[in-house]
């Protein structure tokens, strides 16, 4: 990623299997997670600690990855200020250190993918070197010390910051890919069992929401280079398969779905940054509304994964 355009990062939220959970978006709490795992699993249970460790870690994706993209714009200006010698007030970017805090509490919460350890790994130390970069930044506009330096200090601070981040953004979407792969897995796990139980639109949910994540991955990972076709032909199954959604309880998500597809069609007829930016935004908006999966379809027993 250009130096010139490090704060502009824009991230998905996965949210497919979360919400298959009772009444359960996107907003996963990491007290939470910490209060409801404290007590570990079996041995015979390695598959649920395995999951229950993982969560930690997608937890601190999905918050990163969500504000990330709603406060782009509010990012970008505060760099722009300071590069302008604009005196701020602060200095507020991303939540780094939430980020390094919540990534450490994974490390800490037990064992689960060896390759999401690794990439955990690789990424804290220069994940903390940019906490404290922006610390001293921030520290500085707070005491003025632009005052006596003439923005000497930011400015070279800003360029250690952008050099930074050129080591920090391959490390985190290695990160965050190794996230999205494993949780994609569950979701179309889920998908089956869902489907076998008889929860017909429960599945149908779950399935849509798997493709739109790939869609919305694509254009991300694609932007202007994007195979549009595909995109359109993987709408068109999606559109299918929400059209055969009957539950009230869907009503609200499918009204969400159809600032997405809009967004899609926008971002298809006029490929930038910003049309890329409203796409993962109405993504990640309409995965973290609630969803009661257990009033989706009338079966006796409804399949709700309660782990998630």
């Amino acid at each position: 990623m250009s130096g010139q355009n490090w704060w502009r990062r824009i991230g998905l939220v996965m949210c497919i299997a979360a919400t298959v959970g009772i009444v359960s978006g996107c907003e996963f709490n990491m007290d939470n997670l910490r209060n409801s795992s404290q007590v570990k699993a079996t041995q015979s249970d390695s598959e649920k600690e395995i999951w229950r460790v993982f969560k930690f870690y997608l937890a601190a994706t999905n918050e990163f990855n969500f504000t990330s993209v709603k406060y782009s714009h509010q990012h970008m200006e505060t760099v722009q200020q300071a590069r302008q010698n604009i005196p701020l007030a602060e200095f507020k970017e991303r939540d780094y250190e939430r980020l390094e805090q919540e990534l450490i509490a994974a490390r800490d919460a037990g064992q689960t993918h060896s390759d999401l350890e690794a990439a955990t790994d690789a990424l804290l130390p220069v994940l903390h070197d940019i906490v404290v970069a922006v610390k001293e930044l921030d520290m500085y506009y707070k005491e003025k010390r632009y005052e006596s330096d003439n923005y000497a200090f930011a400015h070279t601070q800003l360029e250690k910051l952008s050099s930074l981040m050129d080591v920090f953004e391959p490390k985190y979407d290695a990160l965050d890919t190794i996230v999205k792969t494993y949780y994609k897995q569950e979701g179309e796990r889920f998908v089956k069992l869902m489907r076998n139980n008889g929860q017909t639109n429960g599945a149908n949910m779950l399935e849509m929401m798997i493709i739109y994540s790939d869609i919305v991955d694509h254009i991300m990972e694609h932007k202007s280079d994007s195979d549009f076709q595909w995109v359109k032909a993987q709408k068109e199954v999606a559109d299918g398969i929400g059209a055969k959604i009957t539950a009230a309880e869907a009503q609200n998500r499918l009204e969400q779905k159809k600032h997405l597809d809009k967004a899609i069609e926008d971002f298809i007829a006029d490929p930038r940054s910003e049309t890329e930016e409203a796409v993962v935004e109405q993504y990640n908006e309409m995965v973290s509304s609630p969803m009661n999966f257990a009033l989706l379809d009338s079966v006796q027993k409804p399949y709700v994964p309660q782990e998630l």
